[in-house]
């Protein structure tokens, strides 16, 4: 069965003109640097702008680069129940970002879905 891991801590995503020495889970280098990361390091930074109150998922299952449809899956059984989504793919797997007010709706749609979730 495949896990969904839940991160305890929330995150955040931030707007910054440059990347200082925190520790980010994510970063993006257009029109300025777009970061997500744990809510305590965004308070470290100086950013245009900051939406806090994530949760970060994560499928404990390593992603072939050739698979296909997994996140599109997932993303419309979230979608049916009103929940939005911001996906990150990494080398291993996909992760997602929910916002905390719609995570107890996700673990319901991740555990129809055949999921074990573990918090």
């Amino acid at each position: 069965m495949l896990k969904v891991l839940i991160d305890r801590e929330n995150f955040a995503i931030a707007r910054t003109d440059s990347l200082r020495e925190v520790e980010f889970f994510a970063a993006i280098n257009y029109k300025g640097f777009t970061l997500v990361l744990r809510e305590k390091e965004a308070e470290k930074m100086d950013c245009q702008e900051v939406e806090g109150g994530f949760k970060l998922i994560t499928f404990d299952a390593k992603m072939d680069f050739s698979t296909v449809g997994f996140i599109a899956k997932i993303s419309n059984a979230l979608a049916e129940e009103e929940i939005p989504v911001l996906v990150f793919s990494s080398y291993f797997t996909d992760h997602l970002l929910i916002r905390e007010e719609h995570l107890e709706k996700a673990i319901e749609v991740f555990e129809k879905l055949g999921f074990e979730v573990e918090t």
